[in-house]
């Protein structure tokens, strides 16, 4: 009965072991460090915030206008965009019609491989009652890279989208959509 016992033991151990192998494989993995703190995703526009329908530069970049006329408000301050410890540059824009927050930075940022990359780098966060009917805190970043940086296969867009507690849901080659304030993720990195 000891020897029977043991046996099942040891196969239950090697199912578990086994799940969470599977489980770590199939979490989505990106090939730049991103984490947005929360203070950041929370950010709301000063009472001196300008006017605009932009932010953010080349691919890493996108409009908010809904009509002729419309603007949103933009500012700038010094803050931690991607959670790596480091203060930035950074541009916020609030899209007041769809609730949702942008950010974004020109510069360095840190690739999962241990190396350090250089380029455009936009996050986006649905806020509380956004038109798209997100989670609130859910969102996406993308960061451009050139072609082998942060092991990039090719030049472009890479990005992940994230869920209301900040895990990501998916990752891999993207492409924004200005329209829905939205990325599509074209294919998962590994």
């Amino acid at each position: 009965m000891i020897r029977g016992t043991r046996i099942l033991a040891v196969v239950a151990l090697s199912l578990l072991v086994g799940a969470a192998s599977l489980l770590a494989q199939s979490a989505p993995q990106a090939p730049v460090k991103v984490n947005p703190p929360a203070a950041v995703k929370s950010k709301t526009p000063p009472p001196n915030a300008g006017k605009g329908t932009s932010i953010g530069k080349g691919k890493a970049s996108t409009t908010t206008a809904n009509a002729a006329g419309d603007t949103d408000s933009v500012w700038a301050e010094k803050v931690d965009i991607d959670g790596d410890g480091n203060v930035d540059d950074t541009n916020f824009l609030w899209d007041d019609e769809d609730k949702v927050l942008y950010f974004s930075k020109d510069g360095t940022f840190t690739c999962t491989n241990g190396g350090t990359g250089s380029g455009g780098m936009l996050v986006a966060v649905y806020a509380e009652g956004n038109t798209h009917g997100k989670p609130a805190n859910s969102g996406w970043w993308v960061a451009e890279v050139d072609k082998d940086e942060c092991g990039a296969k090719a030049a472009g867009l890479v990005g992940c989208k994230f869920d209301g507690s900040g895990a990501y849901t998916s990752c891999g080659v993207a492409v924004i959509d200005a329209k829905t304030d939205d990325i599509t993720v074209a294919s998962v990195s590994r």
